[in-house]
């Protein structure tokens, strides 16, 4: 990565700053540190990765006050409560499911679709492709209520299912109320 920068940048890198997870320990954080350092990197600082997306928002230049950060990525989940005051930001509070993430709704959904075109069994291939296909319809249900899927049911064959916004969303209601779990346990700080 130190070269990729390097090139990118046109330059040599003279310190990093790091984003991790908000719920690393002091030894996870240390073995961030660690390799950086073995990848000829100076560690400058390590970040919170909510404290990060604050910041890419814009809101360390917003009006002093409390922010809530929900931090659904890939794979992980992260809620943290942010106070900004001066500049600055202070984690008040943070909570988290490390094995919660968009990756589990784009599965929920895609085994719904294949649910919906019983008995046909999908080989590696395909299976990728019906999840690469959940993805697209999650994505393309942020602004239209229906969605055609087009799950591939054989070589270069397809069926076409319509998904609704409310359909996904009573799908996936059993993950949604997994993330609010963190979401409860970190707020009554307040």
């Amino acid at each position: 990565m130190r070269a990729r920068a390097e090139d990118s940048l046109g330059g040599d890198i003279a310190g990093a700053v790091i984003t991790v997870p908000a719920y690393f320990d002091d030894a996870q954080r240390q073995a961030t540190k660690d390799a950086a350092k073995l990848a000829g990197l100076n560690v400058l600082r390590l970040l919170n990765e909510p404290t990060a997306a604050a910041i890419a928002y814009g809101l360390d230049e917003a009006a002093e006050g409390v922010y809530a950060v929900f931090d659904l990525g890939g794979g992980t989940f992260d809620f943290s409560v942010l106070q900004l005051s001066r500049g600055v930001f202070e984690v008040k509070a943070t909570s988290g499911d490390s094995s919660l993430g968009g990756d589990d709704f784009d599965e929920a959904l895609a085994h719904w679709l294949q649910m919906q075109v019983k008995g046909v069994d999908l080989d590696c291939s395909s299976a990728r492709a019906l999840l690469a296909e959940a993805r697209r319809v999650k994505e393309a249900l942020t602004d239209q209520s229906i969605v055609i899927a087009r799950v591939p049911i054989a070589a270069d064959g397809f069926r076409e299912i319509e998904v609704t916004a409310s359909a996904f969303q009573a799908l996936t209601q059993p993950l949604v109320e997994r993330c609010l779990q963190p979401v409860k346990k970190a707020l009554p700080i307040f």
